[in-house]
């Protein structure tokens, strides 16, 4: 018979299977998990009782009794997700499933100012108020940062894109009173894809927003020795090229960050995708075609580097999908090994990937320590 610590354990292991399955039944669980079926109902109730699943249906019947479909109850914990850029604060408020329930963007300038920092603080209790979050039920507060971050130790080590403070953790912990936790934008934005997909297959995510990023990812974000791992914004792409924000010349960040197409549009990069197709602007398309060329090169590196897929994301990410085909051709002509560019993908998770990928920090603690 199986004793307490036994049974708390598998309350967990049962819990993860439903999450990870999206439905299951208690035959399932218990022919997957190996354990018994009185010990899988008990665990169930446990988790009924909580709040934590409950019976969505019933699956088809093959000939018996058809089995109930049991899945998880998203919002029974809730988590905020915020990412602070140059010009803009964007938060949102998820569930479990990684489903924004609310959201708010505002244009703002960054500032190292105590005004700045209370405006993100109330941000969070703006639409933890406006949603009437149990305080119970909540995890924390991730913040996605354009900055190298210690994600261990919430430290700061690199800011360039803007001129965050190292003391930011502790601005932002004395002004909320909720678990605070610091991530790299396109770490977050590349954990959030991977969720997205479902698949844990080794994957470059290459984001192409305000500044460029990326992440590499195997099961796990894979951050470096010096939390420097998918810093593809800062490879040479031309040698003695544009200069870069860092103050070298030739990196891939001064060819293919979004800037460099959204210039043309005062920083809107769906209106330059949108004029360049609806009035079919050609210095637009010309443009567009230089940073494709630039684009590829990358692309291409890392397919030679990691050989895996690699994923386009952020702002340009986005706007891309129309024209994957047409890229997938460039990026063909560059590699000796292969015919075709099908490892190139665009994005699934297009909305606030990085505020999202910074809440699911606590979606995945949670879901771990049950």
């Amino acid at each position: 018979m199986e004793d307490y610590r036994g049974t708390a354990r598998n309350i967990g292991d049962v819990y993860r299977h439903i999450y990870r399955n999206e439905t299951s039944s208690r035959q399932m669980v218990a022919a997957d998990l190996g354990i018994s079926l009185p010990t899988v109902t008990q665990n169930l109730n446990y988790l009924r009782e909580g709040g934590l699943i409950f019976n969505a249906g019933e699956f088809e019947s093959t000939g018996g009794r058809k089995a109930n479909m049991l899945s998880i109850v998203p919002e029974a914990r809730l988590a905020v997700g915020m990412d602070v850029t140059q010009t803009h604060v964007s938060v949102v408020l998820t569930d479990l499933k990684l489903n924004i329930l609310d959201s708010v963007k505002t244009h703002v300038l960054f500032r190292d100012a105590d005004d700045y920092y209370e405006m993100l603080a109330n941000h969070v209790r703006m639409i933890l108020e406006k949603n009437e979050v149990d305080p119970e039920k909540f995890l924390g507060v991730g913040i996605s940062l354009p900055a190298i971050v210690n994600e261990r130790e919430n430290m700061i080590s690199y800011s360039k894109v803007i001129d965050i403070p190292d003391d930011f953790y502790v601005q932002m912990q004395k002004k909320l009173p909720y678990p605070v936790r610091l991530f790299n934008d396109a770490n977050a934005a590349g954990w959030t894809e991977l969720q997205a997909r479902g698949k844990q297959q080794p994957m470059v995510y290459l984001s192409l927003s305000n500044s460029v990023g990326g992440a590499v990812l195997m099961n796990r974000v894979y951050t470096g020795r010096n939390w420097r791992g998918g810093e593809f914004g800062h490879m040479t792409i031309v040698p003695n090229g544009k200069e870069c924000y860092c103050g070298r010349r030739g990196c891939l960040n001064a060819y293919c960050s979004a800037r460099v197409l959204s210039d043309y549009t005062d920083g809107d990069i769906q209106q330059f995708f949108y004029e360049m197709k609806a009035t079919g602007n050609r210095g637009y398309r010309r443009a567009f075609e230089d940073y494709m060329q630039y684009l590829a090169l990358a692309v291409n590196n890392l397919r030679m580097c990691f050989d895996c897929d690699v994923v386009l994301g952020g702002m340009v990410g986005a706007c891309m999908e129309e024209y994957v085909e047409e890229f997938k051709k460039i990026v063909k002509k560059l590699t000796p090994f292969e015919n075709s560019a099908e490892y190139v993908k665009i994005c699934s998770f297009r909305t606030e990937p990085s505020a999202v990928g910074a809440a699911l920090y606590f979606v995945d603690d949670f879901v771990r320590q049950m």
